[in-house]
């Protein structure tokens, strides 16, 4: 694969790299390093794609790896409070509580419920996306749907 259609089939995805690892992640910073990092070692491995048209799958596989990477040393990592508070420039803008339940899921839950229900896409095409099986994905909606439904209706009966 020459440099043009390399760039040219990044193109049609980066939009796609970059939600999936946002649902992953959560951050905008590490999601930006996520699909940076994505797209360094897919040209460096590219000679190891057997089949051109297998290319998003691919490169969402990565994507993934590399996002699960990435919460491995957010884990291993310790961080110890400031004594000192430092106040907010910005106060954050409050989340209605279905997005706030919807960023408490795991990330592979997280991951497929963005892309269906923000993005719009179909469950086969989050499967051939992330590079995954369909009935993969399936549970994981099955699985998310029902986290979304305890956490909402125990919220839901708590303001009453």
């Amino acid at each position: 694969m020459d440099a043009l259609t390399f760039q040219a089939e990044i193109r049609r995805i980066e939009k796609l790299m970059y939600r999936v690892s946002m649902s992953y992640l959560g951050n905008a910073e590490d999601a930006a390093d996520a699909v940076q990092d994505t797209l360094i070692k897919a040209w460096e491995k590219q000679n190891t794609l057997s089949r051109p048209e297998q290319f998003r799958p691919w490169v969402m596989r990565i994507l993934v790896n590399r996002c699960k990477d990435v919460l491995r040393k957010r884990r291993r990592r310790s961080f110890y409070p400031l004594e000192e508070s430092i106040p907010d420039p910005e106060m954050p803008q409050p989340q209605p509580p279905v997005m706030e339940a919807v960023a408490a899921l795991k990330p592979e839950l997280r991951a497929v419920i963005v892309l269906h229900y923000v993005d719009g896409y179909g469950v086969q095409e989050i499967a051939d996306s992330l590079g995954i099986p369909l009935g993969t994905v399936k549970t994981r909606m099955r699985n998310a749907r029902k986290r979304l439904k305890q956490t909402l209706l125990v919220e839901w009966e708590g303001e009453e």
